[in-house]
């Protein structure tokens, strides 16, 4: 004779010192309140949804995590995929590229925790150190109150001025590689010395001289404004120290 399943029972109605337990027990998870951003640009150059709030981020939920990891997507995609559920009051394809390494920095910080751990080959002597780094502590370039975009570049060369725009995640497609990005850069110039017609600006840039090229990529890479991500790698099995760019890997998203 078979013995019939017992079938589960649904938990109880939960009584006030039933509350008082979990609320006890739960007492450390990390806040998640969203939290406001000062961005490098200073939000200077967006339309707020609602122009009366700040920007602010809220720290990955698990269900973002176990989105992510199940996620097709890799390399920006992804991120920006992560930033469009936690960002709020900006349109993430308006975010200048300055801002959206901070957004990532603060993402994570706020997710995780401030320190983050990464394993580093020395290229000295080929020994892996475990290197701790405080992602709090990167300095941040404010841009200065009377910068506007499209930016004045003045071309050395050509001792002509052209005006360029910054950057944004909705341009992230001209700029995947190198050859795309020179390619395409006309796309960023609003102006040569006045003369705005897109087919003289595009012929122009084509023929930019070296050194005036490099002045007009390093303004669109933000020319030293946004969070500072380099750190100083000091090896635990041998003399070098060298500053590097912080390591970010594909468990940066992760509690590592």
């Amino acid at each position: 004779m078979t013995q019939a399943k017992k079938q589960p029972t649904a938990p109880q109605e939960a009584t006030s010192n039933d509350d008082t337990i979990i609320e006890e027990l739960l007492a450390n998870i990390p806040s998640t309140e969203d939290i406001v951003l000062e961005l490098p640009s200073k939000n200077k150059f967006y339309t707020l949804m609602d122009p009366t709030k700040p920007i602010t981020i809220r720290p990955l939920t698990f269900e973002d995590e176990k989105k992510m990891m199940s996620s097709k997507q890799g390399g920006s995609k992804m991120l920006n995929s992560l930033l469009g559920s936690c960002i709020k009051n900006i349109n993430l394809s308006q975010v200048l590229q300055l801002d959206k390494l901070y957004m990532l920095m603060k993402l994570r910080e706020v997710s995780y925790g401030e320190t983050y751990q990464a394993k580093i080959n020395c290229p000295s002597c080929k020994n892996d150190n475990d290197i701790t780094f405080n992602l709090s502590k990167l300095p941040v370039n404010y841009i200065e109150e009377e910068m506007v975009n499209p930016v004045p570049v003045y071309l050395p060369v050509l001792q002509k001025t052209i005006k360029v725009k910054l950057p944004t995640i909705a341009d992230e497609g001209y700029l995947v590689n190198s050859e795309i990005a020179m390619a395409n850069l006309w796309r960023f110039v609003t102006e040569i010395e006045g003369h705005v017609n897109k087919r003289i600006i595009s012929q122009v840039i084509q023929k930019l001289p070296l050194k005036d090229a490099h002045a007009l990529l390093k303004v669109m890479g933000g020319d030293g404004l946004g969070i500072d991500t380099k750190v100083k790698f000091a090896c635990s099995y041998c003399p070098l120290v060298e500053d590097m760019e912080l390591p970010i890997g594909a468990d940066f998203f992760t509690d590592s």
